[in-house]
């Protein structure tokens, strides 16, 4: 069985944003107080690695250590700068087509972690976060003005095959939300 602090230090990692200790108790299934030592050993073992843990009174985040900020630095600029990558564009399309999407939405449809695309999607303005309506602890991306001009398009509508994409995943919405109704009459009975 997986010890308290790497099962935290894997859940920091996949969120990928600070992330309040009542929910790292909720999702691990432990105490308050057994999380905060868990979040003190994770700190105490990440001293001399590349990442580091940081803390606020409520909540803990992973990040890179400052020994590498002139490497993060770099890297970060050219990422920033240059023309979007494939992650980025794939992030773009998820959102452009479902009209929203949580950061959770968008790494289920990609596979994979998507925090450090969407923060470069915000950072050049290609789209904007608002509170999720439902769930007060993340949030929902949807495209911003700045994206059309990115485009060079006047309206959403206008990038190509809109109107049948979206349709087809409005389609598939119903059939997603009837199948996890499906599992969750199973996990009632």
């Amino acid at each position: 069985m997986q010890k308290l602090p790497q099962t935290i230090e894997s859940l920091l990692f996949v969120l990928g944003e600070p992330t309040s200790f009542k929910r790292l108790a909720v999702l691990t299934g432990a105490s308050d107080e057994e999380v905060m030592r868990a979040v003190d050993e994770l700190s105490a073992s990440l001293i001399d690695r590349g990442i580091r843990l940081v803390r606020t009174e409520n909540s803990a985040g992973l990040v890179t250590a400052p020994e590498s900020s002139k490497i993060i630095s770099e890297v970060m600029k050219e990422e920033f700068s240059g023309d979007l990558s494939r992650a980025a564009l794939e992030t773009l399309a998820i959102i452009i087509y479902k009209g929203s999407a949580s950061r959770p939405d968008v790494d289920y449809v990609r596979g994979v972690n998507s925090s450090f695309t969407m923060r470069n999607l915000l950072v050049r303005g290609l789209v904007l976060r608002t509170p999720h309506p439902t769930d007060a602890r993340s949030y929902i991306y949807r495209p911003s003005v700045d994206l059309l001009k990115y485009f060079g398009i006047s309206r959403i509508e206008d990038i190509p095959e809109y109107e049948r994409i979206r349709s087809e995943l409005q389609k598939q919405k119903p059939e997603e939300e009837a199948k996890e109704g499906d599992t969750t009459k199973e996990k009632n009975n």
